[in-house]
């Protein structure tokens, strides 16, 4: 017996936070470093810090994993709820609500005393789902950015913002533009918290 569809996707909504609450870094620097990434650099389980404090090639591991993880994630709920209970998936908002549970649960987990990374990664990962190419384009100019100016944190700016006005250029994707807008503020509002524990504001 199927549950209802708002139960269905109520419980979809709590295990997508779950997972993204599981810290792809924390296991990355404990099993190949032997490492408590609590209590190096900032403190921060993400990307940037073990980027930085740890190992650049440590670093791109985790934001690639973190990146597919989402991605996957995606995928496979899409898949396997396509096949036994079609309309907690065929709605685009709910699959991107998912999806952006994931990523909330990435950048405040309740493990961890909602101490998190700021999820750039698994945004990328996220969006990439929905808007592949312009995503792409984004992460492309970014990576120019960071390469040709060192300027990382305007690089980050860009993948968040810059990803809704793409996609409204691909007559196809423009369904997408008001709901990545959304998206990028309330990932605005979740970076003003993070960059608050770190003492940035």
């Amino acid at each position: 017996m199927m549950l209802p569809v708002p139960v269905t996707a109520g419980l979809l909504i709590i295990v997508s936070y779950a997972i993204g609450c599981f810290s792809t870094a924390r296991v990355i620097a404990r099993h190949f470093k032997q490492l408590n990434i609590y209590k190096i650099g900032t403190g921060h389980p993400d990307t940037e810090n073990i980027y930085l404090n740890v190992s650049k090639v440590m670093g791109v591991m985790v934001g690639i994993v973190d990146l597919g993880k989402i991605y996957l994630y995606l995928l496979v709920l899409e898949s396997v709820f396509g096949k036994i209970q079609p309309a907690v998936v065929q709605d685009i908002n709910l699959l991107m609500i998912y999806g952006f549970a994931m990523i909330v649960g990435h950048c405040l987990p309740l493990t961890n005393r909602f101490k998190g990374g700021r999820g750039l990664f698994t945004y990328i990962g996220f969006a990439a789902y929905f808007v592949f190419w312009p995503m792409l384009i984004v992460s492309v100019l970014a990576v120019i950015v960071i390469l040709a100016f060192k300027q990382i944190r305007f690089a980050q700016y860009m993948i968040v913002l810059m990803p809704p006005f793409i996609s409204y250029l691909f007559p196809d994707l423009r369904y997408f533009f008001p709901r990545l807008v959304l998206f990028a503020v309330l990932m605005g509002v979740m970076n003003y918290f993070v960059s608050k524990r770190l003492g940035e504001m």
